[in-house]
C-alpha cells in the first residue's frame, strides 16, 4: 500500500495515516495472540496471563476500528456531494434514448448544454472553471483532494458516484477521457465506459463523452464507436 500509495482514492496524509496504524495495531494485535502461547511457560501468574490474553483483542479491535473510520471516510463522507442542476424543460434532448454517446471536442460546451435542456446535468471533467462560469454542478478529476473532487484513478467511486446520482431524468458530461487514459490505461478506461454505460441505461439516464479523434489512434477509436454512440448536435 506504501509502494502504490499515489493510486489510493486519498494519498498518504491525513487519512493515510490513520489507515497505516489501523494496519499496524491489528498486526500487532496478531503478534501479542501469538505471543499468548509461550506466556503461561514463562509465568504462573494468573493476573499476567489475563492481561496478556485480554491485550490481543484490545488491538486488533482498536486497529479495526481506525480502518473502519479509513473507509468510512473516503467511500462514504468523502464522496462528492453534488446536486445535478435542474433547467427548463426544452424538447431539444427529450428524444434522446438513454444510453452513452461520443462527441467531438469540437463542438462548444454552450451548444451541448442547450441540447441538454430539460435534463439534470452533472459535469466530470478536467475544467471545472467552465461549468462553474455555466452553473452546472461538476466533478473535477484532480490528484489535488478537496471538495467535489475525484482521484483520476478510482474508476471504481467515479462509477459509484455516478450510479448514485443517475435517474431518469440525468444527463452525465464527461470532459476529460484522454486524462483518464493517461492516468489509467485504454483497456481500463474502456471498462468503465462499459460499465457506466450498462448502468445509465439501466437507471434511464445519459452519458456524453467528449472526445478528440486526434488523442487516439484508429483502433482505440473504433473500439470506443463501438461502445459509445456517435453523437451529432445540428
Amino acid at each position: 500500500m506504501i509502494k502504490h500509495r499515489k493510486a489510493l482514492p486519498y494519498s498518504i496524509g491525513k487519512l493515510g495515516d490513520i489507515l497505516m496504524w489501523g494496519l499496524v495495531l491489528i498486526w500487532i494485535g496478531f503478534l501479542v495472540n501469538f505471543a499468548n502461547e509461550f506466556v503461561p511457560r514463562l509465568t504462573t501468574s494468573v493476573k499476567a496471563i489475563k492481561v496478556s490474553k485480554t491485550a490481543d483483542d484490545v488491538f486488533i479491535i482498536l486497529g479495526a476500528s481506525l480502518v473502519t473510520y479509513y473507509l468510512y471516510q473516503v467511500f462514504e463522507k468523502k464522496m462528492p456531494k453534488v446536486t445535478p442542476m435542474q433547467v427548463p424543460i426544452d424538447m431539444g434532448s427529450s428524444k434522446l434514448s438513454p444510453g452513452a454517446y461520443l462527441i467531438s471536442s469540437n463542438v462548444p460546451l454552450e451548444d451541448v448544454v442547450k441540447f441538454l435542456k430539460g435534463k439534470s446535468m452533472l459535469a466530470i471533467t478536467r475544467r471545472p472553471q467552465d461549468y462553474e462560469k455555466l452553473g452546472i454542478p461538476y466533478i473535477w478529476l484532480t490528484k489535488t483532494e478537496g471538495e467535489n473532487t475525484i482521484y483520476p484513478t478510482n474508476l471504481p467511486k467515479l462509477l459509484h458516484t455516478m450510479v448514485t446520482h443517475a435517474n431518469g431524468n440525468t444527463a452525465f458530461i464527461l470532459d476529460g477521457l484522454e486524462y483518464l487514459i493517461l492516468e489509467n490505461g485504454f483497456e481500463s478506461v474502456m471498462k468503465f465506459l462499459s460499465s457506466a454505460r450498462d448502468y445509465i441505461i439501466t437507471k434511464g439516464s445519459i452519458l456524453i463523452t467528449f472526445v478528440g479523434e486526434k488523442t487516439l489512434d484508429d483502433h482505440q477509436l473504433a473500439v470506443l464507436k463501438r461502445e459509445l454512440k456517435e453523437l451529432e448536435i445540428i
